[in-house]
């Protein structure tokens, strides 16, 4: 227990802070493009994935540590989607009630599974799932316009990245591959991402603070 409280405070601060950025994003001056939506919709999903992904190891997973890592997945997910949730009501963007069709199947195909061959398993998809949200978030990031969809890839990375890492270390542990082909994207993710991350991290760091500073200043004011 005491390495999960560690891991969920390594991620806790840049999610607490992705709301101080929503809450302080400038409007937008058009409506989101093609890209913002179809990024929205999608990283929607991944959430409600890594959610369902995490309440699943919660029952079913024999490991500990994939316990400790679906019980992070659920917190920091839930997080994150809430803060997503609020953006594209601002904005106007419809987002789907359930995962994609083929989330839903990849998820069947690991709950199939039992005892240690349900971790083995989880783990392989957890890391897939991650290398294709990573990698999403690198396209929206090169081709969306809209401010908040931006600002909202940019302080999310971060937090996808350190859950790639975690499961990069457990599957090592297992001797699983440490990169799985996760389609459209995920492949890429794991040949460059990972170094893009920590530069999204950079660049979004003065954002991030500015919005966490703001957010103590509101709570200092409102206190006194």
């Amino acid at each position: 227990m005491r390495r999960s409280s560690r891991l969920v405070r390594l991620v806790f601060l840049p999610v607490v802070a992705l709301g101080a950025v929503v809450l302080n994003a400038a409007p937008a001056s058009a409506a989101p493009s093609d890209q913002d939506v179809t990024w929205m919709q999608a990283a929607h999903q991944s959430n409600l994935t890594e959610i369902a992904a995490g309440q699943a190891a919660q029952q079913m997973a024999t490991d500990e540590r994939v316990r400790q890592l679906g019980q992070m997945f659920i917190q920091m997910h839930t997080e994150l989607d809430g803060q997503l949730t609020a953006a594209a009501q601002q904005l106007g963007v419809e987002l789907p009630a359930e995962p994609s069709a083929t989330q839903q199947q990849q998820l069947a195909a690991v709950s199939r599974n039992s005892g240690p061959a349900f971790d083995r398993a989880w783990i392989s998809q957890q890391l897939g799932s991650h290398q294709s949200t990573l990698a999403a978030g690198q396209r929206q990031l090169q081709n969306g316009s809209d401010p908040t969809a931006l600002q909202l890839a940019q302080a999310s990375a971060p937090v996808v990245q350190q859950h790639l890492d975690e499961l990069r270390a457990l599957a090592g542990q297992y001797g699983l591959p440490t990169s799985v082909d996760a389609g459209t994207g995920g492949q890429a993710a794991d040949d460059g991402t990972q170094a893009l991350g920590w530069g999204i991290a950079g660049v979004g760091g003065a954002a991030l603070l500015a919005g966490t500073v703001t957010l103590v200043r509101r709570r200092a004011v409102t206190a006194a």
